[in-house]
């Protein structure tokens, strides 16, 4: 089914930046598209600050927010004043740019918590799709990419919304660095093939200008790309001062994939599953061998606080 015949026939959609804190920014891309439909939109993301900002390394538990209302197991209602200690986090950022609360995901319980607590926010908020909505296209990765770094959120996130009435929307062509254009192609294509695309958005340059407004203020690179992208900005852009890529309108894409599609392709949503800690979701990774954010958040501690 094509992404505007599903947006048709819902009410009510689960909008979740599902990698780093600063994924729940790109959800308001995708959020922008499915108002035209209609549909109204609940925004979250995954608590998880850059070390560089909270130097606690790894996502934040929820009982660790301060001023915000615990719904569930792995999830709360975050507003413009919720904190992490002294730290504003995205999550609240977001919710005072919109005027109203947003959701904060926790998955420092694993896998098996967070699909728990959607499960049961899904039935009880009348939710009629999850979309899990990730900053750059990491998400599609294999887990062999000479640039990958962040695999262990998505994984988390992927695998549990497998479970649910859910879709990935895939913003910014590979804005956080992470996948090559080249792997990117193939890895779309490929999906393609399977009947996996269900369509492709972009992002206006009259809306791009008002949520640049925003994200100025913001630690965020991977959404910020997009945004640039539909103002027009095209040739190299540096991220977190060591990442080259390159942007143009192409970044101002969204990609609607099915999550049934893709795991046939990558094996690290699998692997977490069922997973009851975000240590034990890594140590299956590590089982990979892959080396995720968790590890090189806690090796960067070690080196600036040890």
């Amino acid at each position: 089914m094509r992404i505007i015949e599903i947006l048709r026939e819902i009410d009510k959609a689960l909008l979740i930046g599902i990698g780093g804190g600063g994924d729940i920014v790109s959800t308001l891309i995708v959020g922008r598209f499915f108002e035209l439909f209609d549909v109204e939109c609940i925004y979250g993301g995954v608590v998880w600050e850059r070390v560089s900002r909270d130097p606690k390394p790894g996502p934040r538990a929820i009982e660790e927010i301060e001023n915000c209302q615990i719904i569930n197991e792995c999830l709360a209602w975050i507003n413009k004043d919720s904190r992490i200690n002294e730290l504003k986090p995205i999550v609240a950022q977001v919710a005072e740019y919109l005027g109203r609360e947003v959701v904060g995901v926790d998955i420092t319980k694993g896998e098996l918590g967070v699909r728990k607590s959607l499960e049961d926010f899904v039935k009880s908020e009348s939710v009629d799709m999850v979309v899990g909505v990730d900053a750059g296209g990491d998400s599609l990765a294999r887990g062999k990419e000479k640039n990958l770094c962040s695999p262990l959120a998505d994984s988390i996130m992927l695998s549990a919304l497998s479970k649910l009435p859910s879709i990935l929307a895939v913003v910014g062509f590979g804005s956080d660095g992470e996948l090559t254009r080249n792997e990117l192609e193939r890895y779309l294509s490929e999906i393609a093939k399977e009947g996996g695309i269900l369509g492709v958005s972009i992002l206006m340059k009259s809306e791009a200008n008002e949520l640049f407004e925003f994200v100025k203020y913001v630690a965020t690179e991977a959404s910020k790309i997009p945004i640039m992208a539909g103002m027009g900005y095209i040739g190299k852009y540096t991220i977190w001062s060591y990442y080259s890529i390159d942007v143009s309108i192409l970044n101002a894409l969204t990609f609607y994939i099915d999550i049934g599609v893709l795991l046939k392709f990558t094996p690290l949503p699998k692997a977490v599953e069922n997973s009851k800690s975000i240590f034990k979701a890594n140590e299956r990774l590590h089982e990979l061998g892959i080396k995720t954010e968790l590890d090189l958040e806690i090796e960067w501690s070690k080196r600036n606080i040890g």
